[in-house]
């Protein structure tokens, strides 16, 4: 069963929901858009007191009159809804909210808007225009370095991107708001940031660490006693057994997950569980468990106005009715859940429509043999007439394809001829690279080995040196020689492989304080050794480059292959490079990307670069 529902639930709760953006107006602004966020945390919290807290945010909004608390309760209030399930009135929320006019030290308010059309778009499944929002947002709060906010939407996109199946794109995500952990106020994005990373490491085959960062996520939740914080830890342990098939412990987890929802009125972690049970009792093959539990959901659903979790659900119910030999109740169920979502329904579900539908009219079978037999009669008569046809046709079929067949040969002749003039200016850059790699590496030698050899020299004759600091030297000296040693090795891509090659040199040249990570989204990814060569020392000299000037603390090199164009990024954290020193130099990175026929972008600012490098294959 899909994992939408949690994840689009995540989002709402785990993004943006600290009340204000950057401080600025006056004090009493902020003194009370601080009282407006905590008195609807309390109505959210207290379901018997709700319309209280909320008319006492209201009337502080009154009171108040300035553009800052009235966009914190318009904002808040829309959040309110989107627990409900009123996403029209969400949207007419937000679309309010941005129309209004802020100051510059307001105008992070505009990225909490666009973040609350996002949560409504993912809801009604339009996933890529929910993507399109919160890319809006998250350019706002880029530009005034609002970093908690960004970590959210960061683990709002993840989250689309799970609902897209995109694993990989969901780690990278889950990955930046992970990054900016460290800059996040509250403890409840903590959580959800956390759970969300746990999750994506677990969908990507890291079942263990993803325990590990969820436990750090149910920590985080039970030191600050936030029931929304809890709430999302112990769903994101749920989930996790779930998708390990550990069923017995994501049982537990949603079970407590539902005790929590009703204690707190929070009905759509009650929800989200129920729907995780029913998963599970269909993975086990526990058909009657669904029936029993289906009454439940189906109302919490609709009073919550979930129709992707109707949709889901009711298809479970109805393949759980027909194991149970009651096929007119789940063609039913199957039927309805066909119309809650035709446009996307699946192939599979329209499968089992299919087949129920046979089973519950199986008495009308006679009938329709007859007609078919008849119909069959019918096509046995105009048989006759089409064969003239056909044989025509297949004829000039047969001689269309000899003329296609001759034209191919003939232009595979000159690719074949293109190829061979590529691969021998190719193999001439391999070399041209490699004799400047030696080149670099003899300065390294004699700036770096050679001149420590001469510092421990001099101090071998200086009868008051410390031996440990000669140890050290020579400890210094062997280290830079292992690594010169790796570089100069031969590299044989037809057994290792490009990609594992750089994982490899990466590890070697990671630190303790400079983190070197590689993404690889390649699958399928064929090069010859040439243009493996060329690709790895240019990434092995864009890498050596920031590890010397830049003073970075992180590097991420991405491959990712798209149709026939792999796309190379090396990025950092540390010091930027001078426009005039990218016009000018890196001659040899500009000319290793010429002979690939490739394209190369450099982007560079005070607080890193970026360099970019498109490869036709």
């Amino acid at each position: 069963m899909k994992i939408w529902p949690l994840f689009a639930l995540m989002s709402i709760i785990g993004s943006c929901t600290n009340s204000g953006v950057k401080k600025g107006g006056s004090a009493q602004d902020r003194t009370d858009s601080t009282a407006i966020a905590d008195y609807y945390a309390k109505a959210m919290l207290s379901a018997d007191s709700s319309a209280f807290y909320k008319a006492k945010a209201e009337e502080v909004t009154l009171e108040n009159g300035s553009v800052k608390c009235l966009a914190t309760n318009l904002f808040l209030k829309g959040k309110n809804f989107l627990y409900s399930g009123q996403l029209d009135s969400v949207d007419a929320i937000a679309n309010k909210g941005l129309r209004m006019q802020f100051q510059p030290e307001d105008s992070g308010f505009r990225g909490k808007f666009y973040n609350l059309k996002g949560n409504v778009a993912g809801y009604r499944r339009n996933l890529y225009a929910s993507l399109e929002y919160y890319v809006k947002a998250q350019k706002i709060f880029e530009s005034i370095d609002d970093y908690n906010s960004l970590a959210g939407i960061y683990n709002n996109i993840a989250n689309n991107y799970f609902s897209l199946k995109d694993y990989r794109t969901a780690l990278e995500y889950a990955s930046k708001a992970y990054k900016l952990l460290h800059k996040v106020q509250e403890d409840r994005i903590k959580t959800n940031i956390l759970s969300t990373y746990a999750i994506a490491l677990n969908k990507t085959e890291q079942p263990q660490k993803a325990l590990f960062i969820e436990a750090k996520a149910d920590s985080i939740a039970s030191a600050t006693n936030d029931v929304l914080a809890k709430l999302a830890a112990t769903i994101g342990y749920a989930e996790i057994y779930k998708m390990s098939e550990q069923f017995d412990k994501a049982e537990t987890y949603y079970a407590k997950c539902i005790a929590l929802s009703k204690k707190t009125g929070i009905k759509h972690f009650e929800l989200i569980s129920k729907v995780g049970l029913l998963s599970i009792y269909e993975e086990k093959h526990n058909f009657q468990q669904i029936i029993d539990n289906a009454d439940s959901l189906l109302l919490l659903a609709q009073e919550l106005n979930n129709l992707d979790v109707l949709q889901s659900s009711k298809r479970i119910i109805g393949r759980a009715y027909a194991q149970k030999g009651e096929f007119k109740r789940g063609f039913d169920y199957l039927n309805q859940s066909y119309d809650l979502y035709s446009t996307t329904a699946g192939i599979e579900n329209q499968k089992n429509i299919n087949e129920l539908r046979v089973k519950y009219e199986s008495e009308k079978k006679g009938k329709k043999i007859l007609e078919q037999r008849y119909q069959l009669a019918k096509q046995q008569a105009e048989l006759g007439k089409r064969q003239t046809i056909i044989i025509t046709l297949s004829l000039l079929v047969m001689l269309g394809a000899l003329v296609v067949f001759f034209r191919r040969r003939l232009v595979k002749s000159k690719q074949a001829l293109l190829i061979l003039q590529m691969e021998r200016k190719l193999n001439e850059s391999v070399q041209k690279g490699e004799e400047t790699e030696r080149k670099r590496l003899a300065f390294e030698i004699h700036d770096g080995i050679a001149a420590t050899l001469t510092g421990i020299s001099y101090k071998l004759t200086n009868d008051t040196t410390d031996k440990e600091e000669i140890i050290q030297l020579l400890k210094g000296l062997q280290e830079d020689s292992r690594k010169i040693a790796h570089n100069l090795m031969p590299v044989d891509f037809d057994k290792t492989g490009l990609v594992d090659t750089i994982k490899a040199f990466c590890g070697r040249m990671s630190t303790p304080t400079t983190e070197i990570i590689v993404l690889d989204h390649t699958e399928g990814l064929v090069l010859n050794n040439a243009r493996s060569h060329l690709i790895y020392r240019t990434v092995q000299e864009l890498i050596g480059n920031a590890l010397k000037y830049a003073q970075c603390n992180s590097i991420f090199v991405k491959f990712e292959l798209v149709n026939t164009i792999l796309r190379i990024e090396v990025e950092d954290d540390g010091l930027g490079i001078a426009q005039a020193d990218i016009d000018s130099g890196l001659n040899s990175l500009k000319e290793r990307v010429a002979a690939l026929q490739g394209r190369l972008a450099i982007h560079s600012q005070e607080q890193g670069t970026s360099v970019e490098i498109l490869v036709e294959l």
